[in-house]
């Protein structure tokens, strides 16, 4: 279809008609409306005047509604208060429930709500919980259509009886006073009554740490009567999952496990007693001690392995290894005993860091090995030095008793050696003999004596032979007991870490 200006002007001429149509409508409804007679408007005005009346009837009776209400809680309130005046006129508080016959059961529930610590040093842990004890009170029961429980304030326990109840290991504890004390009684009208406190416990745990810190501790939260034994009062806790531990509660260095409950009964010198005990499992996590103290521990031992390595003639460099990896050691046990409570046996984290010590020990001790092998060797000669002695005859009148009276340590010491070369004397051949005779007792033929100073002849001494010593010593070298070190240190270090992991994870 082409779209031309005329076919423009006619659909805009349309729509012109149909707006001046609807605006003609409009005004002819107008002028109808004005046209309306007085009976018209004097009939609409008392529909007005209806619905207005209808309106005012509504929150008439909405007053009169809230008014009867009002009233009936003023009446069920000043029921309940003459209600509770009449319990607490009838109850004494120092009898219990049922006195002179059957001892009174009261059921036990606690939710866990934080454990904030594990404590191996104090031997303690605290956590905090809502303890609710529930019990029969025949003498709070009433009849009533209106109310069958009432929910009341902490004033009114200090009206009625409550069981004595406490905590046998407990260390310390204190209840809840922000903003208000955190508990409440609840009566219904039979006669149960439920009292909810919420308090803070600190509870004795006494640890084995045999196996620190690869350990599992069990603690237990004990809840017993402190007056009433079993002719009194029976504890029970109520139902299977009596103790509960909230979703949230988590601990830095522990993993909360399974948890259980018991009833027994205690025998004292004052009695028999009903008592209740729930028990927390704790496994240590062990990232922290591996983090601060294996792995530092293992790096030490492992730099004292160095010094093997090293040229045997680096003593200073090979003794600071040795003594620097030893008083690192003593340092990181001393630090991490000093956590820790002095108990009197060996704990798994004891027998670490002593076999390390050990260890690093041994690898200063390898190096003192080394040095007395190397200083062995070098006593034998590798060439005897040329020695000479003095001839027979000049000992005969160096040393002769009448000559020499002080110097009896020199000719001993000359006599030792003549004595020990005496074969090597006798074969000198006799020109020797000669040629010394006519030097040292010559006298001139013209009768005068030689005032020359004789000249003594001396000849090689042979060399003193080295005996080597025949023990296992004897056939060591240093080299080899360097290598031998490289290989026999890591072996048993491995060897260690293997039936150490393997024997305490397993415990």
């Amino acid at each position: 279809m082409e779209f031309t200006e005329t076919s423009f002007f006619g659909v805009l001429e349309g729509e012109r008609s149909r707006r001046r149509r609807g605006l003609r409508e409009v005004l002819q409804k107008v002028k109808k409306n004005w046209k309306r007679t007085p009976e018209k408007w004097a009939k609409g005005h008392e529909n007005l005047k209806n619905r207005t009346q209808r309106g005012r009837d509504r929150t008439g009776n909405q007053l009169r509604n809230t008014k009867e209400i009002d009233q009936s809680n003023e009446n069920l309130e000043n029921n309940v208060t003459r209600l509770l005046d009449k319990l607490i006129a009838s109850h004494d508080r120092r009898i219990r429930p049922n006195y002179g016959g059957p001892p009174i059961e009261v059921n036990i529930t606690a939710h866990v709500t934080t454990i904030s610590a594990v404590s191996e040093v104090s031997m303690d842990y605290t956590l905090d919980l809502y303890l609710r004890q529930i019990w029969k009170d025949p003498r709070l029961a009433w009849e009533s259509d209106v109310e069958d429980s009432l929910t009341i304030g902490i004033d009114m326990v200090k009206t009625i009886w409550t069981p004595d109840t406490f905590f046998p290991n407990e260390k310390k504890s204190f209840f809840h006073e922000a903003t208000s004390h955190n508990s409440f009684l609840r009566i219904d009208s039979h006669g149960n009554v439920l009292r909810s406190i919420r308090l803070t416990v600190t509870a004795n745990c006494p640890m084995s740490l045999h196996t620190f810190p690869l350990d599992r501790q069990e603690c237990a939260l004990e809840v017993e009567s402190y007056g009433y034994s079993t002719k009194d009062i029976i504890y029970h806790w109520h139902g299977t999952n009596a103790v509960t531990i909230d979703e949230n509660v988590h601990l830095a260095h522990f993993t909360i496990g399974e948890h259980y409950h018991i009833e027994r009964t205690i025998s004292l010198s004052t009695g028999n007693y009903s008592r209740l005990t729930a028990y927390f499992m704790f496994k240590r996590n062990i990232g922290f001690y591996l983090i601060q103290i294996y792995f530092p521990s293992s790096l030490i031992v492992v730099i004292s392995w160095v010094s093997f390595w090293l040229n045997r003639e680096a003593v200073q460099a090979r003794v600071a290894i040795g003594v620097t990896t030893v008083l690192t050691m003593t340092t990181l046990m001393t630090s991490t005993n000093a956590s820790l409570p002095k108990v009197s046996y060996v704990k798994s984290l004891d027998v670490f860091l002593g076999v390390c010590f050990f260890i690093v020990f041994a690898s200063l001790l390898e190096y003192a090995a080394i040095g007395y092998l190397m200083k062995r060797n070098r006593s034998v000669p590798a060439a005897s030095p040329v020695q000479y002695y003095e001839t027979e005859e000049f000992f005969e009148v160096q040393c002769h008793p009448k000559y020499v009276k002080g110097a009896i340590n020199y000719c001993d010491g000359v006599l030792k050696r003549e004595a020990s070369r005496k074969k090597s004397r006798n074969r000198r051949d006799s020109s020797m003999k000669n040629y010394q005779n006519n030097n040292i007792h010559h006298r001139p033929s013209d009768g005068h004596v030689d005032q020359r100073i004789p000249l003594l002849s001396m000849v090689p001494m042979p060399p003193i032979p080295f005996k080597p010593q025949n023990g296992a010593w004897g056939k060591v070298r240093p080299a080899q007991v360097d290598l031998f070190s490289r290989f026999a240190f890591p072996i048993f270090f491995v060897i260690f870490h293997i039936i150490y992991w393997t024997y305490y994870i397993n415990q």
